[in-house]
């Protein structure tokens, strides 16, 4: 690892943290990444990936987002998209910070700045943060297993201690669920019968 991936990864105090992780500390150890499987999965519903709001040159390599916003970028002093484009999104763990980070997605969401959107979370059906990002997507998958998350070297990362969650919020429920229906159950929320019911 070279001098600037160290750097790279010592920026991430939010970004791709162990699920669950109480410190901040021991960032190089602790930094987590979305496999590839599930962000190619994600292009394929989508497209294309134009931004990655919490992110990295590191994390980017397994998102390939056209754009990303690391830490020094701040993605709450930013302007997403002058069109609205499409986003994958991991957000940062700490407490408020994805509380954070989940109104300052939905706020793009409702504003139509974003079009459409995959979000990876854990399944923390008891928080807020939770049931704001439930109430506003068009369909949820549910996983069959804990994601094994990939270190820095691209090497799997065993101990995951939570389940996660992939939100889909865009028009094509039926393309998520042909694909992310690969992994585990997928699920429409009452905000897709809402919008199927007003047609």
């Amino acid at each position: 690892m070279n001098a600037k991936q160290k750097a790279d990864i010592n920026r991430l105090a939010y970004i791709g943290s162990k699920p669950g992780l109480k410190k901040s500390s021991d960032r190089d150890s602790d930094a987590w990444f979305t496999p590839s499987l599930y962000t190619d999965m994600a292009r394929e519903v989508m497209g294309e990936i134009d931004l990655d709001p919490f992110s990295s040159a590191t994390a980017n390599a397994h998102v390939r987002a056209k754009r990303f916003f690391d830490p020094t970028d701040d993605a709450f002093n930013q302007e997403w998209f002058r069109v609205p484009g499409r986003v994958f999104m991991n957000p940062p763990y700490g407490r408020r910070l994805i509380n954070a980070a989940v109104d300052l997605f939905l706020d793009h969401w409702h504003q139509q700045r974003v079009c459409e959107a995959i979000v990876l979370v854990n399944n923390s059906t008891e928080t807020r943060w939770f049931h704001a990002l439930l109430h506003s997507a068009t369909s949820l998958c549910l996983p069959d297993r804990r994601i094994a998350f990939e270190n820095d070297d691209g090497k799997f990362i065993s101990g995951n201690t939570r389940g996660q969650v992939f939100f889909y919020f865009g028009a094509r429920r039926a393309r998520f669920g042909t694909i992310f229906s690969r992994i585990g159950v997928v699920l429409a929320t009452n905000t897709s019968y809402c919008q199927e019911e007003k047609r």
